[in-house]
């Protein structure tokens, strides 16, 4: 019988579980960076107080989902 507290919740833990070799975990990580590069170059060229409010506050998202990313990785992967 398996514990159903253990089972991943998304696919992407299930993908990041199965990924021995980082390949993956480095996969996500390159789409959130490449997600991130316009929204960095647009605060670079300057915008409006409200524009760089929200566009800040995507970038902390997509930051702190490259972090969660690798914090899931290694939780299932400590050893590597």
């Amino acid at each position: 019988m398996t514990d159903e507290a253990n089972e991943p919740w998304f696919e992407i833990e299930r993908r990041l579980m199965d990924d021995q070799d980082g390949r993956e975990r480095d996969g996500i990580q390159s789409r959130l960076e490449e997600a991130a590069r316009p929204l960095k170059r647009q605060l670079d060229a300057g915008v409006t107080p409200a524009e760089f409010a929200r566009l800040n506050a995507v970038l902390e998202g997509l930051e702190a989902g490259r972090d969660l990313v690798m914090q899931v990785w290694r939780a299932h992967h400590p050893s590597v």
